[in-house]
């Protein structure tokens, strides 16, 4: 009796075009999930730099707003980058007195053009209320705006606020938020009387 003799030549491994061919597939498989992973993360920096430059602008509009509020008198500036305003006078309490008299310290909201700032000058005394403000709006018209605006009349009753902010914390990326709000004046002693 014989033997079976194992026939190994009937067994056969790879050949090098089917080698070739995984390798090709693989390589496009990893190189498209590549790029989907890099897509995906330029997308969410874009995005997360446009929440920030829209939450620079609320904030910037909310601090400029929460200042005008609660003045007696506003004069915005002929190039309707500041505005100056006056507070009324408050007793030991914190209570605006009746009448409405001026506090006497001169106040200012100015867009400083060096530092891309709007800035808050009381007397001696300057703070930064807004940063990367744009004195134009280059994503929208591409043209200067005034931060400032006054409404009708002879007495400034309402004044609108508009800020357009940037962020370019990644060279790549550069994202503008825009936020506009009108505010009315509440101790105008001509109205209150």
């Amino acid at each position: 009796m014989r033997t079976p003799r194992l026939k190994f030549n009937r067994r056969r491994g790879l050949t090098l075009v089917e080698v070739m061919i995984a390798s090709i597939l693989s390589t496009m498989v990893i190189f498209g999930g590549i790029s989907i992973y890099l897509s995906g993360m330029e997308n969410w920096l874009r995005g997360s730099e446009r929440i920030v430059a829209e939450t620079q602008s609320r904030q910037a509009v909310r601090a400029i707003s929460d200042q005008l509020r609660q003045a007696m008198a506003v004069t915005v500036a002929g190039d309707g980058m500041s505005v100056e305003f006056r507070m009324p006078d408050t007793d030991a309490n914190g209570n605006f007195t009746v009448p409405a008299t001026w506090d006497g310290v001169t106040r200012r909201i100015q867009y400083n053009a060096g530092d891309e700032t709007i800035e808050l000058v009381e007397g001696a005394n300057t703070r930064v209320l807004a940063r990367n403000v744009m004195p134009t709006d280059i994503g929208g018209t591409g043209a200067a705006y005034d931060i400032f605006t006054a409404g009708p009349g002879a007495i400034t009753r309402q004044l609108t606020i508009k800020v357009v902010t940037q962020t370019n914390n990644d060279a790549s990326v550069n994202a503008l938020g825009r936020q506009r709000e009108t505010i009315y004046l509440r101790n105008i002693p001509q109205l209150t009387r």
